[in-house]
């Protein structure tokens, strides 16, 4: 009897379970996906890939995988789950308007082009606003200072690592995340080679992370302290006579000068808890580096209280250095797909916030996710998709967002895996993974690269599955509307939608296809910003929202001789995004604590322990951690049904400026169980 003998076959792709998209090679043996390693030839990644990009392919065959769309909690043919929600959506438009059914798009579907670029353009094409995604569970201080700023929400600083200076992180922890604001492939290697070659950086943290680890310097804040602390840089800055009057108006300056004045080094060392002669020698590095400071945040602040103070604040310092938009400093990516334009000289009107929570503003066109559960349960939402994302770990108190959830006339699960939402649909989209579809890397605005990669898919859609673009064109067909401007969907292949796209571009799409995974670079660009998106070329640095903030800002304080009470920052970890584990094994959280802390509130290492807050508590693994600063309890986010979310609270101390709930700095109290 002969023996046959099996081929395995590499393709060229790239990782697209985070925004740093590394080159990866995969290994395929006929349809079965045997590994993932990194592409060495990758110009940016260079042969790098996290655990994560790894474990694609047991993640890709994994159990949990959605092979088949169902209705009501039963298998059935396409034709029959899309006639049916079709039909449930004319009905609800017609009986309670568009806005009546929302869309949650996350981070799930954020990497997936056509699936995120059809999302947005279908909820315009039904006609509904009610458009929310996982922006404003952890990002939306960036965005609501960029746009306080510049008029621009999107606008983004980028690090460039090849030109030494001063590099501040602040609450954030690239080596594991792989950068916030500036993504980061292979960022240990970056992070060292930036040093050596002559770069210095500061780590801003009440942990010794990963990336701490890796810096020149670390400061190890009380958490909640750095708005104190970067205001007194400022206060420094300025009087040294820092008068930048090409970027500044005088007023604006004046207005910064009077709001700082009462923030000094002396006060920031001691809310902090550090000594003053550490942030004296911090200002002095960045003194020591006019035109060459780059900063970014992380969840540690953008989570935490005041996170939009400290995303201004790291504003006002590029601009009183003179590092944004100027060569040595931080660059901004003009966009490929997703082009920035200048704002409109006649702006369009705010849109309303949520109707039961109208003191909540938009973030960036989108309603808040902190009022989902409201908008659910007041009946203004009785239709909701969910695509790449589970509410039960993202939210605050889970047990509400699941009653909320089983209100609705109609959950539609948009994913490529079983999770806990997926039980609780009438209708369960399965969805075609990374790996069967050709993706773009739209993530342009926070890439170290000023470039776009294209992947075609590497294997075959298993079973069912679909692409987002393909499900929600044939919904827009059966409600008589047109998405794609096709009439057969079927007709479209992923490279023909995507090619659309860059059709435009400058590097066009034949460019772009031929240039494949490993990309296709821009020129990179200094001075368009102030030439053509500021108006008159002034960033608007005092903003009047931003100084009363500011001056009404309550500093974290000591706690009480004797006190049981810890403050809860987050952290992430390699082998998970979010909820999703693509490595590793385990599914309890781990707590982690200083020994000393850990031994006064009679907490045993590796044994278990709850959590607890005012609003919930959590069950974790207790963890002894030198490297986290006393008072201090650190858990992951978004990990398991023991999420974060249920020390958190949907009303009580939710900024009213951004929509984030109090998540980084929260009271917490650690018992043994």
């Amino acid at each position: 009897m002969r023996s046959v003998t099996r081929v395995e076959t590499q393709h060229l792709s790239f990782c697209r379970i985070c925004a740093a998209a590394c080159g990866i090679v995969v290994t395929v043996d006929e349809e079965r996906v045997v590994r993932v390693r990194g592409d060495a030839e990758h110009p940016y990644s260079s042969g790098y890939v996290c655990s994560k990009g790894r474990g694609l392919p047991a993640w890709h065959h994994g159990d949990g995988r959605l092979d088949r769309p169902r209705l009501d909690g039963v298998d059935a043919a396409w034709p029959v789950v899309l006639d049916d929600l079709a039909a449930r959506l004319r009905s609800t438009i017609d009986d309670r308007g568009a806005d009546s059914i929302a869309l949650y798009l996350a981070t799930g579907l954020a990497y997936d082009a056509g699936g995120q670029v059809a999302a947005g353009m279908w909820m315009r094409t039904i006609g509904s606003s009610s458009f929310y995604s996982a922006a404003t569970v952890d990002n939306a201080p960036v965005l609501a200072a960029a746009e306080l700023l510049t008029g621009n929400p999107m606008m983004n600083p980028v690090w460039n690592p090849d030109v030494p200076g001063l590099l501040i992180l602040i609450g954030t922890n690239p080596v594991v995340s792989h950068g916030y604001g500036t993504t980061l492939p292979d960022p240990v290697r970056r992070l060292r080679d930036y040093r050596r070659a002559g770069g210095r950086v500061w780590a801003i943290d009440p942990r010794r992370t990963e990336s701490a680890a890796l810096a020149d310097e670390h400061l190890a804040i009380r958490p909640g302290a750095d708005v104190v602390l970067l205001a007194a840089v400022v206060n420094e800055l300025l009087r040294d006579g820092a008068d930048p009057t090409e970027l500044c108006r005088p007023e604006h300056l004046d207005a910064l000068r009077s709001a700082v004045q009462a923030f000094s080094l002396e006060r920031a060392a001691s809310v902090a808890d550090v000594p003053v002669g550490r942030l004296e020698a911090l200002v002095a590095d960045i003194r020591a580096h006019p035109g060459h400071l780059a900063m970014f945040c992380g969840t540690g602040t953008t989570m935490s209280g005041d996170g939009v103070l400290t995303e201004w604040l790291r504003w006002v310092i590029l601009v009183l250095t003179g590092s944004l938009d100027r060569e040595g400093g931080m660059r901004f990516n003009r966009g490929i797909v997703n082009q920035q334009r200048p704002p409109r000289a006649d702006p369009e009107p705010a849109m309303p916030g949520p109707k039961s929570r109208p003191d909540l503003p938009r973030v960036a066109g989108q309603v808040p996710a902190v009022a989902l559960v409201d908008e659910i349960e007041a009946g203004h939402v009785t239709t909701l998709f969910v695509a790449g994302g589970n509410l039960l770990t993202a939210l605050p108190e889970p047990d509400r967002v699941r009653a909320a959830l089983g209100r609705l006339e109609t959950l539609v699960v948009v994913d490529v895996a079983e999770n806990e939402l997926t039980s609780l649909a009438t209708h369960v989209l399965p969805a075609t993974g990374q790996l069967e579809r050709a993706d773009l890397s739209l993530a342009e605005h926070v890439s170290i690269r000023s470039g776009i990669q294209f992947t075609p898919p590497v294997v075959a859609p298993v079973a069912e599955r679909r692409p987002v673009w393909w499900m929600l064109a044939h919904l827009s067909n059966r409600l008589g509307l047109d998405l794609l401007g096709i009439r057969d969907p079927d007709a479209l292949t992923d490279t023909e939608l995507l090619g659309g796209f860059v059709a435009h571009s400058a590097a066009g799409t034949e460019g772009v296809i031929a240039a494949g995974p490993r990309g296709v670079d821009v020129p990179i660009e200094f001075g368009w910003v102030r030439a053509t998106m500021l108006p008159g070329g002034c960033w608007q640095i005092a903003p009047a929202v931003m100084l009363a903030r500011l001056a009404a800002h309550v500093q974290p304080s000591p706690a009480a001789a004797g006190s049981v009470q810890l403050r809860l920052t987050p952290r992430r970890e390699m082998a998970w995004s979010n909820s999703v584990r693509f490595a590793g094994t385990g599914s309890d959280p781990e707590v982690r604590v200083h020994p000393a802390d850990g031994g006064a509130l009679g907490l045993v290492d590796g044994g278990s322990s709850t959590v607890i807050s005012d609003h919930g508590e959590v069950d974790a693994i207790t963890v002894f951690d030198e490297n986290i600063r006393r008072g201090v309890a650190s858990l992951t986010h978004g990990r398991g049904a023991q999420t974060a979310g249920r020390l958190t609270s949907s009303h009580i101390d939710v900024d009213p400026l951004t929509t984030m709930p109090l998540a980084s700095g929260l009271p917490v109290t650690v018992s043994p169980r």
